[in-house]
């Protein structure tokens, strides 16, 4: 095809809509408690009101840049994902808010990132945040005496009522819970190198910084060859905050990525799009036939979690029932009660919907597609985090308009133009 040169150029090197309003977004939302954990260690309690409403502020924000260009499709999805939430509270008997809060941040960034349409764009942002990840990382490894007495991360969680132990385990320490391998378990990763202490960052819990990477290795992973020495920035990153955190969900998921890119992409979404189901009846065999008991081990979490899907009834599938529930570690469980598997169901074959027609795009959606798939099994509800929903959805959304964008220009050129685009 034949398309002016300097016009392609100028196309991919501006995004649709200014960005500094929206990266500042992005910041905001993945750095949000590390601030707040900043301000209750020092000047006043910060409870779970405080944290609602600061959540609150950044899903505004992301409204006043959508409001400008508000598309029909965005108020029909929300419109109705809103009302049949609405309708499963009704059944329900009271208004379970969790579970909209946990729909919302999909739908806000992925047209948040569509709205900017920049692939560019979001590797910039991307690479930014990964530095910054980084900085504080190795603050913290290295100086964890002195991260320790910025963010004191059990006093924030302990306030809040995330932590409801009335001591730490490890005493004198100020991390989180799950910021040192208890003895018994220890350290997967170079552990006699790097010790006990899982680094946490600005994330405050080694699991959200192994989430992130696993999210930065996809994005890297999902890169053309052209593009190799862009690509291989994320996954290395990614390899080091996988290591820093000792996430042992990370290295299973970045080892599949690796062996998945060697499969060309139109023969893996096929296969990929029925992860979920083959991931619910592999927990639901671990749950019938393991004859053993929960532990902080990957195989005592799978279990678990095939043990409550043993337990569920109708009402419990359709979100009726069971939303009270506190599924800890158990993402199938939990996901299934507050959303039903109707919007499950409906929200997944959306993702599969998407006009990726770029190659990045196709592959990066099929890596997310396996993150989700993966986490669910090990995790509760990790995956629904904003300070990693946020940028996630945000990637995948940019990943859907760098199409738009190619037609849009193939459609000016096709009026006149010149010069050759591979």
């Amino acid at each position: 095809m034949w398309l002016s040169p300097s016009f392609s150029t100028q196309r991919e090197a501006q995004p649709a809509v200014a960005t500094g309003t929206v990266s500042l977004i992005l910041f905001a939302a993945t750095t949000y408690q590390a601030a707040l954990c900043l301000i209750h260690t020092h000047f006043f309690r910060v409870n779970t009101t405080t944290v609602a409403l600061a959540e609150f502020l950044v899903y505004l924000a992301c409204l006043a840049v959508l409001i400008r260009r508000v598309r029909v499709e965005f108020v029909i999805v929300a419109a109705l994902i809103t009302a049949y939430l609405l309708l499963l509270s009704i059944f329900r008997g009271e208004l379970e808010l969790k579970g909209f809060r946990d729909v919302m941040i999909p739908i806000l960034f992925y047209w948040l990132g569509r709205h900017v349409g920049n692939m560019a764009y979001a590797d910039k942002i991307l690479r930014r945040l990964v530095w910054v990840v980084l900085a504080f990382g190795f603050f913290e490894f290295f100086f964890l005496d002195w991260y320790s007495s910025l963010f004191n991360i059990f006093s924030y969680y302990l306030s809040q009522g995330v932590i409801t132990v009335p001591s730490n385990f490890i005493s004198g320490s100020a991390l989180n819970l799950n910021g040192m391998r208890p003895e018994g378990i220890g350290r997967t990763i170079l552990p006699s190198l790097l010790g006990s202490h899982r680094v946490s960052s600005i994330f405050l819990e080694p699991v959200s910084l192994g989430n992130f990477a696993v999210i930065v290795a996809a994005w890297g992973l999902a890169k053309t060859r052209v593009e190799w020495k862009n690509g291989l920035f994320f996954l290395v990153t990614a390899v080091v905050m996988i290591t820093l955190s000792d996430s042992r969900y990370g290295i299973g998921a970045v080892s599949l990525m690796l062996l998945l890119r060697a499969i060309p992409v139109r023969k893996l979404n096929f296969a990929v799009s029925l992860l979920p189901l083959i991931c619910v009846a592999a927990l639901v065999l671990i749950g019938l036939f393991y004859h053993g008991q929960y532990a902080d081990n990957i195989l005592g979490r799978l279990y678990v979690s095939g043990r409550s899907l043993l337990s569920f009834n109708v009402p419990m599938l359709l979100g009726i029932e069971g939303s009270s529930i506190s599924f800890y570690d158990m993402g199938y469980p939990y996901i299934l009660t507050r959303l039903s598997v109707l919007l499950v169901v409906v929200l997944w074959f959306a993702i599969w919907m998407m006009k990726m027609q770029d190659s990045r795009g196709e592959r990066f959606r099929v890596y997310i597609a396996l993150y989700i798939s993966l986490i669910l099994c090990v995790s509760g509800t990790s995956f629904f985090a904003l300070k990693t929903a946020g940028v996630l959805w945000f990637l995948v959304g940019s990943g859907v308009r760098v199409r738009e964008e190619k037609v849009a220009l193939e459609e000016r050129v096709s009026a006149g133009g010149w010069a050759y685009v591979a």
